[in-house]
C-alpha cells in the first residue's frame, strides 16, 4: 500500500517568466511512487492526482487544448475562473468538472484569496495540445512546442513533378462533438446519498458517482462511452465497513480522505487514515476499508476503468469477472478439459 499526507508533500512553484501563470503543486501521484507523464505503460500509474495553489490574479497555464488527455478538476477552496471554449464559467467551492480531449480550457483566480484545486488527469501514451490565444502548439513526451508551417504530405519523400500544381492545404476536420459545459459541471450537493448494503448489512456505506453525473457511464471504458478514471464521493458511518476484502487484477484505486477516522485492511495488517492521508491500491493488492471513528469517514475514491478486471475475495474464496460480470467459485480443471 502506497500511502502519504498532505502535508508531508512539498508544493513546488510553477512560474512563467512574467509571473501570469503560477501556482504551486503538491503533486500526490510523485509522491505515491508514480513517474510524471508516464502511465502503465510506462511504469507510472493510470492516473495523476495533483493539488494546486493559485494566488489570486493567476492562472494555472495557459489556454489550451489536449488531442488526447482527460482532466478534471475539483475546486477544494476559493472560486475559480473556467475558460471552456468559447465560453467563461466560475466555479466555487466544492464544484467539479471536466474537461474531455478537444475542449480548449483555462482555470483561473479571479478572487482576492488563494484558489486551491485537486487535479485528476489520465496518462495517454502520446498527447498533443494547442493553444489557440498565441496559435502554437506542443508534443508529449517529446516535450516540443512549435508553431506550423503547413507542407504537402509527400513534402521532402522524393521530388514534386514540373507540372504539379501548386500546394492548397486540406481544412482541418471538425473537433469532436461535446456536450455543453454546463452539464459537465456540478456541486455533490445537488446529488443525492445513494446507499448499499449487503444482505445483512455487514457491509454499508453511502455514496455519490459525480463521474457519471459528468456524463460517464458506468464500468466503461474510454471509447465505449466511459471515462477513463472514475470519481465518487463516498461516505462510511460509525462502525461500517465499505466492501469485502478483496484484490483488483486490473483496476487501481486512490482514496483521498477528507474527514474523520477509519482503518485500512490489506495484507500486511491495519492502517489507521484521516483526514489529510491518500492511500493508492494498485492491482494485486488486497485491501478493505472501515470506519473506526465516531463520525463519518468521508472520502473521495479515484479509479480507472479497464476494459476488463477480475477480483479475488480471499476471505471466501469467491471470484468476480467484470464483464459479463459472473462471481463464482472455482473448480480446477485441465486445460484441454471440455476441448477434445
Amino acid at each position: 500500500m502506497h500511502r502519504v499526507h498532505l502535508a508531508a508533500v512539498p508544493e513546488v512553484e510553477q512560474r512563467s517568466p512574467g509571473g501570469k501563470f503560477q501556482s504551486w503543486c503538491r503533486n500526490l501521484s510523485l509522491a505515491l511512487g508514480g513517474l510524471r507523464h508516464a502511465g502503465t505503460w510506462g511504469g507510472g500509474h493510470p492516473f495523476d492526482l495533483q493539488i494546486r495553489r493559485i494566488p489570486p490574479g493567476a492562472s494555472v497555464c495557459p489556454f489550451h487544448a489536449h488531442f488526447a488527455q482527460w482532466e478534471l478538476f475539483v475546486v477544494l477552496r476559493g472560486t475559480a475562473t473556467v475558460r471552456a471554449g468559447p465560453e467563461t464559467h466560475t466555479a466555487a467551492a466544492g464544484e467539479v468538472f471536466i474537461h474531455p480531449p478537444g475542449e480548449p480550457h483555462q482555470l483561473g483566480n479571479p478572487g482576492p484569496e488563494d484558489l486551491e484545486v485537486l487535479i485528476i488527469t489520465d496518462n495517454p501514451p502520446w498527447d498533443a495540445f494547442h493553444y489557440p490565444d498565441s496559435n502554437k502548439w506542443g508534443l508529449r513526451p517529446l516535450g516540443k512546442y512549435f508553431r506550423l508551417t503547413e507542407t504537402d504530405y509527400f513534402d521532402g519523400e522524393e521530388a514534386p513533378t514540373p507540372d504539379a500544381p501548386p500546394y492548397q492545404p486540406v481544412p482541418a476536420p471538425p473537433g469532436p462533438a461535446l456536450a455543453p459545459f454546463a452539464s459537465r459541471k456540478l456541486h455533490p450537493d445537488a446529488l443525492p446519498w445513494v446507499p448499499w448494503a449487503s444482505p445483512m448489512g455487514k457491509f454499508r456505506g453511502t455514496g455519490k458517482s459525480l463521474s457519471i453525473a459528468l456524463g460517464a457511464q458506468p464500468n466503461t471504458p474510454t471509447g465505449l462511452g466511459g471515462h477513463p478514471f472514475d470519481l465518487e464521493l463516498g461516505k462510511l458511518a460509525p462502525g461500517e465497513c465499505g466492501c469485502p476484502f478483496h484484490v483488483h487484477a486490473a483496476q487501481w484505486e486512490c482514496f483521498l480522505f477528507l474527514s474523520g477516522a477509519g482503518t485500512v485492511r490489506t495484507a500486511a495488517g491495519l492502517t489507521p487514515v484521516g483526514a489529510g492521508d491518500v492511500v493508492l491500491h494498485p492491482p494485486g493488492e488486497a485491501h478493505q476499508l472501515t470506519n473506526t471513528g465516531t463520525s463519518d469517514l468521508l472520502y473521495y475514491l479515484v479509479a480507472d476503468n479497464p476494459p476488463l478486471d477480475i477480483c479475488h475475495y480471499p476471505d471466501s474464496g469467491k471470484w468476480n469477472h467484470s464483464s459479463p460480470r459472473k462471481i463464482f467459485r472455482a473448480t480446477d480443471a485441465e486445460y484441454w478439459d471440455g476441448e477434445e
